[in-house]
């Protein structure tokens, strides 16, 4: 049975994954130069920043989760933000293989001098979609995301 979007696939453009990826590439390049020019922090200091922000003293691995980065490459990322003054890290009191991290007083300033920037860099990407589309193509990504958690595709 063929699938009523089935395409030719006679150019890239024509598969989700490549839109996806050059998507990601120009929102990555854009968020990268914005964030460079407006503070120096570089786009993964920006994303771990943002997580734990939003959760209490988050794990390496709940961090790591929430940037899609390996655990090795995050913990060297911390390191180079512990020497930035940007994060302080404390061995959890339960498990002393977990890393607890807090933001510093100078991300937080960083941080607060930053979100104006970038909601208004978020009002620009979505200023021509209107909360009808903005929420199908949320239920979109939704669905290419689980289908994409399949390994076994028939």
């Amino acid at each position: 049975m063929t699938h009523p979007l089935d395409m030719s696939f006679e150019k890239p453009s024509s598969f989700v994954t490549y839109r996806l990826a050059k998507l990601q590439s120009q929102l990555n390049a854009q968020g990268t130069a914005i964030l460079k020019e407006k503070s120096g922090l570089s786009l993964v200091e920006w994303r771990v920043i943002q997580v734990i922000r939003m959760f209490e003293k988050p794990s390496l691995s709940q961090i790591a989760e929430h940037v899609q980065m390996d655990k090795r490459q995050l913990s060297r990322k911390v390191k180079v933000m512990i020497r930035k003054g940007l994060l302080t890290s404390q061995r959890d009191d339960d498990d002393k293989r977990i890393q607890k991290l807090e933001l510093t007083e100078k991300a937080l300033e960083i941080n607060k001098h930053l979100m104006p920037v970038m909601e208004r860099r978020q009002h620009h990407l979505l200023a021509d979609v209107t909360p009808d589309e903005l929420e199908m193509f949320y239920r979109i990504i939704n669905k290419i995301e689980a289908a994409a958690k399949m390994r076994d595709i028939k």
